[in-house]
């Protein structure tokens, strides 16, 4: 994959990732997840810069790894980067719950789960931008 593309997928992946994410976890669940989190004391206002970057460099991963797997269509990027997002995010967040007791159970599993959201829009989002056999 070329610079050009590497960017490009990067770009549309955070804007998808980071639309979806944003109206998901800092506009519907929040009172949810604050309930999750009893060891944690919040913010007065997430951390939009913080949210951003993480979501570069998010879609910068999934941007290489669907180049390598190179999928056939728009449906199956999703479906690939929705399971990366949800391998990953079941790695952080067990890890988080055992070094920091960060968030309960039910947390952990549901953020995880519901990561295929936002993972699966960025995935579409690369893929329409990057593989499509048009470009």
């Amino acid at each position: 994959m070329d610079t050009k593309k590497l960017l490009a997928g990067t770009v549309s992946g955070t804007a998808g990732m980071m639309l979806v994410a944003y109206v998901m976890w800092d506009v519907l669940l929040v009172d949810f997840f604050s309930g999750q989190m009893v060891t944690v004391e919040q913010l007065a206002s997430p951390n939009l810069g913080l949210q951003v970057l993480s979501s570069v460099f998010s879609a910068l991963l999934l941007t290489i790894v669907l180049s390598w797997k190179n999928p056939s269509g728009p449906q199956e990027a999703a479906k690939d980067a929705a399971i990366v997002g949800v391998l990953m995010w079941f790695g952080a967040n067990f890890w988080n719950m055992g070094t920091y007791g960060m968030m309960t159970m039910q947390g952990a599993l549901v953020d995880s789960l519901l990561t295929a959201i936002p993972y699966g829009v960025a995935g579409f989002a690369i893929f329409w931008t990057t593989m499509r056999v048009e470009l």
